[in-house]
């Protein structure tokens, strides 16, 4: 199957993208994990608190499908540009669907069922970024910015129905059951990654993997200006965004809103950002998509600064949705990220970018609600909104690029 590549100028298409060979698997692989790692983790959650009926214990069954994640991201996804794609990401959906059958077994100690989740979650950032490197040689140019969107997309989407199918499984079958829904998801996620062709690795590091070759080689990236700039202006508005998100219960209850209230907020921030990433990864023409990368970082703060005022429920879903809309800036740095990371280790780099997404999301909301039991939250919405258009000044544009070498290498 061929695939028609847009030029330079142009914006990619939905039609060329699912007419990327390999891609439309891609995708289906992609929706099968998410879905089932939601189903599972949803699954946990009631099974743990069923067993002991703590909800401490129940909290620590969804935390522990995501916290472990840090340990594997600093120490092993340096793995993701030394394997072929195909058999990681088969081995690793197949490992999924064991883990969800033995939790179905429903005896299991709550210790030994996190336990067990938490340990595959350690593994868990390398088969993402074998993904993430995987993406970058089945799709270039504008359709590897649109492929981007599109995986976000997946990302949230399949979350949210996720947690609804969840519900309603649980509800229909029990959680022993749900499990082995999930595992059956996993299995058809498997047979996606195996009809995935077969890239290999564009270009092996050399020498032996060793324990410390992940933490040397973030050091390494990190050290490169415009590798860190990147980072850093993905990284700060979405730990400052998720952490005003955090603060939807109290923001609602502090005005003695309702559960009704507080769900249409929360649903404003999935759907703001799949207009956005719709909007800015289709419509946008690449030139275009690059120039509003600094009006789009700014419009994250800049969305936030009312919310001090408690303007109403419509006014702050209007915040909240365009907000969440801004963040699809991270599309127009795409390219210029891909430019600015060694061939040789974008597994690596996208598996950095995931580990410092992820301690984000865990910082951002411990410190607003720290800043919120003392000043309110709607005040620290508008703080951190504030601090998005500090940090503006210095991550908003995007750094210059050095030339890159014949071999893709950048030059500097």
């Amino acid at each position: 199957m061929t695939t028609d590549v847009p030029a330079p100028s142009e914006s990619a298409t939905y039609s060329q993208l699912l007419h990327a060979p390999g891609v439309p698997w891609l995708f289906a692989m992609s929706l099968a994990n998410v879905l089932g790692h939601s189903l599972q983790i949803f699954a946990l959650s009631v099974l743990i608190y069923r067993q002991t009926g703590s909800a401490a214990w129940s909290s620590l069954a969804f935390a522990a499908g995501f916290l472990p994640q840090l340990v594997g991201g600093t120490s092993l996804t340096s793995l993701a540009d030394r394997w072929p794609a195909r058999p990681v990401l088969a081995a690793s959906a197949a490992i999924r669907a064991a883990v969800a059958s033995l939790l179905a077994l429903g005896d299991l100690s709550p210790g030994v069922s996190i336990g067990m989740v938490a340990l595959f979650a350690m593994w868990q950032p390398v088969p993402q970024a074998v993904q993430s490197a995987l993406v970058t040689r089945l799709l270039t140019g504008d359709l590897y910015v649109l492929g981007r969107s599109v995986f976000s997309l997946i990302s949230s989407g399949s979350q949210l129905l996720g947690l609804a199918l969840g519900g309603a499984v649980i509800a229909a079958l029990g959680p022993s059951s749900t499990f082995l829904v999930a595992a059956a998801v996993h299995l058809l996620g498997m047979l996606a990654s195996l009809a995935i062709p077969s890239r290999g690795t564009a270009e092996r590091p050399e020498g032996r993997w060793r324990l410390g070759e992940t933490w040397s080689g973030n050091l390494r990236l990190l050290r490169n200006h415009a590798v860190r700039r990147i980072l850093l202006s993905w990284w700060v508005p979405i730990t400052l965004l998720v952490g005003a998100e955090a603060l939807v219960v109290a923001y609602v209850g502090e005005r003695g809103g309702s559960s009704a209230q507080t769900g249409v907020l929360l649903a404003a921030f999935p759907a703001g950002a799949a207009v956005g990433d719709v909007v800015v990864g289709r419509w946008l023409s690449p030139g275009l998509r690059r120039r509003v990368v600094p009006w789009l970082y700014t419009l994250v703060g800049v969305a936030l600064l009312p919310l001090v005022w408690y303007p109403g429920t419509i006014a702050t879903v209007t915040c909240f949705a365009v907000a969440s809309a801004a963040t699809a800036y991270q599309l127009g740095s795409q390219q210029a990220f891909l430019d600015a990371a060694p061939v040789d280790r974008r597994g690596l780099a996208f598996g950095l970018f995931g580990t410092g997404l992820m301690v984000g999301q865990g910082l951002g909301p411990v410190a607003a609600g720290a800043l919120a039991d003392v000043v309110g939250s709607g005040a620290t919405m508008t703080v951190l909104g504030t601090t998005v258009l500090v940090s503006a000044v210095f991550l908003a544009r995007l750094p210059r690029i050095p030339h890159a070498a014949p071999d893709g290498r950048p030059l500097a």
